[in-house]
């Protein structure tokens, strides 16, 4: 069974295929690593907003999700 973190967004290999966490700019722009932020919570890392390209994922538009940074929040 998949991990969900409570945003009901499975932590799922088909998931991570569709996440375009790796495109972000806060995410490359940072020491950020994995992805699928929306199904694992925020990362342990710190960062700084460097915009959001959540609205723009697949794995987003897929799950009812409506707030964006999952890195950081």
């Amino acid at each position: 069974m998949a991990k969900m973190e409570g945003r009901g967004v499975p932590d799922t290999m088909e998931n991570m295929k569709l996440c375009i966490c790796g495109a972000c700019p806060t995410f490359r722009h940072s020491s950020l690593s994995g992805g699928v932020f929306c199904a694992r919570g925020k990362a342990e890392e710190k960062v700084g907003q460097m915009g959001c390209a959540c609205g723009n994922c697949p794995v987003f538009a897929k799950y009812p999700l409506k707030a964006r940074y999952f890195c950081l929040k």
